[in-house]
């Protein structure tokens, strides 16, 4: 491999190369080459005296004008073949002419810069040609080379933030103590860790905590983490399977075949197809290939669709899942569908878990962003709310619409008929109603004279004029 880094650095000028936009060959390695360049450098000196030889040597009647009925010169050429001038072009009333010194010229040096190049190639090829003799060893290099880059990477990284090395075990199990996601830690003032504890298959191994689940579900606020905490696990399962340590105090991960998510892919126009049909496609992936061994992650699976469809979709897939007991694999799922958790429908499932992601809330706090405070810490139970309406405030969402999205929702969990309560008037719109029938009530109760005063005012606009001090005056101490 140096060698034939040596034979490329000896050969190649890479300063010049950028210079000229295309690859150069250095002095010194081609002989016709470098007489090439030599002869191309001297041009500038070799043309001057070419054209004081040439300006010697002119006749008389070099100087002509064109022919206006031809566009030709008044010289047609005179003498013998090898004196004769032959004209080439005509240019701003310039007639230009050669003879047989100038193409004598021309086949020696007109085309200089172009047989450069082309010994260039010819060199660079012959250069290719003796690399790829040596493509096997030069690729099998190039990979060595890139997995220690990746080794040193990930020991170095590791060194920085304080990895730890995990310990791999045959049993189906992912115990973490205090997991961090490493790319998100490094985005954030402060990380909060969290631990993740699954386990299927027999509960006769010591590496694992016997009441480890099968399945966890997780709830919470949007913004709230559950994301993150899916996606860490997996990486630090990916990365104990690569031989690195891990973002985490302590680490205890079961051999694993596969990965596998139902997470919300990235919409296409090319793909032909809706994120709900990819979302299933997903699902029905991870039920096919999954094994106990296998590590499937679920985030917010069914929000294509109906919400009664979602949650229906969501808890079917997880009481398949659950069914299977012992050859159940790993599973990590968030979702908002709060009500899958009513009537205690997956309650009752072994090897079920469920869990939330923390936040404080103070409802009497002044300002909207200290309402919601999110602590980012995984706990027991499910929590009751996604609080959509704050997260949408927090992100620039009008205050009138967050207010009237929360009522609606009030009203949606109360049953209430939302074509009925939406019919009715907010409170400003009961406010203008009023006002305006108390502006119709005194306007109809005004005299507007007898019939001979509206028409002596016809003609003149008095009557408009006096309608319109009426209103004014019954308006006024109504605003």
């Amino acid at each position: 491999m140096l060698a034939v880094g040596d034979m490329v650095n000896k050969t190649i000028d890479f300063e010049q190369s950028k210079a000229r936009h295309r690859s150069s060959v250095k002095t010194g390695i081609d002989p016709q080459l470098d007489d090439l360049k030599r002869q191309y450098d001297g041009m500038g000196s070799l043309l001057t005296e070419v054209v004081n030889h040439i300006y010697r040597e002119l006749p008389e009647w070099v100087s002509v004008e064109p022919n206006p009925a031809t566009g030709n010169g008044y010289y047609e050429g005179e003498g013998t073949s090898a004196e004769k001038w032959e004209k080439m072009f005509t240019a701003d009333d310039i007639v230009c002419y050669k003879n047989s010194y100038m193409r004598e010229l021309d086949e020696e040096y007109g085309d200089m810069y172009c047989r450069i190049g082309d010994r260039e190639v010819e060199i660079i090829h012959r250069l290719a040609s003796k690399v790829l003799e040596c493509e096997e060893v030069l690729l099998l290099a190039s990979d060595m080379c890139g997995e220690f880059d990746a080794i040193l990477a990930l020991a170095l990284g590791a060194e920085k933030y304080n990895w730890r090395a995990p310990q791999v075990v045959q049993a189906s199990a992912i115990h973490i103590d205090e997991g961090r996601h490493p790319l998100q830690e490094l985005a954030v003032p402060a990380f909060v860790p969290n631990s993740c504890h699954l386990f299927t298959g027999s509960q006769d191994t010591v590496e694992v905590q016997d009441d480890s689940p099968q399945a966890l579900i997780l709830t919470g606020p949007n913004h709230s983490g559950k994301s993150v905490y899916l996606k860490q696990t997996a990486i630090i399962v990916y990365l104990a399977h690569i031989g690195s340590f891990v973002p985490a105090t302590q680490a205890v991960i079961g051999l694993t075949d596969s990965i596998l998510t139902c997470i919300s892919p990235r919409e296409s126009m090319s793909g032909g197809e809706s994120a709900f049909a990819r979302d299933m496609k997903q699902a029905a992936l991870s039920t096919r290939a999954s094994t106990p061994k296998s590590l499937v992650l679920i985030d917010e699976f069914g929000k294509g669709t109906n919400g009664d469809d979602g949650a229906g979709l969501l808890a079917a897939l997880l009481d398949h899942y659950l069914s299977l007991g012992p050859h159940c694999p790993r599973l990590l799922a968030a979702t908002h569908f709060h009500e899958i958790f009513e009537n205690s429908y997956l309650n009752h499932q072994s090897g079920l878990r469920i869990a939330h992601m923390d936040v404080r809330l103070d409802w009497e706090a002044a300002l909207l962003d200290d309402q919601v405070t999110y602590l980012f810490s995984l706990e027991h139970g499910h929590s009751t709310s996604s609080f959509g309406g704050r997260c949408a405030a927090l992100n620039g969402v009008p205050s009138a619409v967050v207010e009237r999205a929360e009522n609606i929702s009030q009203l949606l969990a109360q049953n209430e008929d939302l074509g009925a309560v939406c019919a009715g008037l907010s409170p400003v719109e009961t406010e203008r109603l009023e006002k305006a029938e108390v502006t119709a009530r005194l306007f109809l109760n005004e005299s507007f004279g007898d019939e001979d005063e509206v028409e002596s005012n016809e003609g003149e606009n008095g009557n408009r004029d006096s309608i319109e001090d009426i209103l004014e005056a019954i308006i006024s101490p109504n605003t």
